[in-house]
């Protein structure tokens, strides 16, 4: 059987999604970052959420919410999960959205040996800091062991690297920088990630695996396309 997939970038506002053909996918990603925008009008960031929910919606099976870390911040509290383009006067209504369909989000999402999440995971980070629902839970996938450790709110999961100006080696999945990702990536599985702006699509190899950024919708409107077989 063959699944395609399309990628979505972050969208910080922006209503580029609509461009594509639900019908021509069988999975459509949305990598996260649906908030929090420069130049974006608060009334079109709030009406772009709320679209993008209820494709979800219309679509259930087809269409996959990832959650990005300018998402946290109103799902959560900006207090412990701060990032810049914040905007106070949307909290509250923000907070509201983001939690009454709280189910309809999920962390990452995994086909094959492909995972996809926000900003990606670091071999260090998995090994050392997410050690313990790796051994908790040795026989799930990836993207399971992350689901069980989100319901949980674990601490780690929101870890900030140094170069992102945190305090952890390397940043967790929502807080991945480029250069960390790039330099020590998982070595079992291909990802696919935003989170780091770039001109256009851009892919990396490690260890016989390939890392997809899309985060480049800021600069031009492009998505990624894949097809697996499953």
């Amino acid at each position: 059987m063959k699944l395609r997939t399309i990628s979505i970038g972050d969208l910080h506002g922006l209503d580029y999604w609509n461009q594509i053909k639900p019908e021509l996918y069988d999975r459509i990603v949305f990598i996260g970052d649906y908030v929090d925008s420069f130049y974006i009008k608060d009334d079109d960031i709030l009406n772009n959420l709320l679209n993008v929910i209820q494709f979800k919606k219309d679509n259930p099976l087809k269409v996959i919410l990832l959650i990005g870390n300018h998402d946290l911040q109103y799902m959560f509290s900006y207090d412990n999960h701060e990032c810049s383009g914040f905007r106070p006067q949307m909290y509250e209504q923000l907070h509201k959205i983001f939690n009454d369909n709280k189910d309809l989000f999920q962390m990452s999402y995994e086909v094959n040996d492909t995972i996809w999440t926000h900003a990606g995971i670091h071999q260090g980070w998995y090994n050392d800091r997410f050690s313990a629902y790796v051994g908790r839970y040795p026989t799930l996938k990836i993207s399971e062991q992350l689901e069980l450790a989100f319901k949980d709110e674990y601490s780690a999961l929101f870890n900030v690297g140094h170069i992102r100006g945190g305090f952890s080696n390397a940043g967790g999945p929502f807080w991945c920088d480029t250069s960390e990702l790039d330099s020590k990536p998982l070595k079992t599985m291909n990802q696919i990630v935003g989170h780091n702006r770039k001109s256009d699509i851009h892919k990396v190899y490690r260890y016989n695996h390939e890392i997809v950024y899309t985060d480049c919708l800021q600069n031009r409107i492009k998505f990624y396309e894949k097809t697996f077989v499953i």
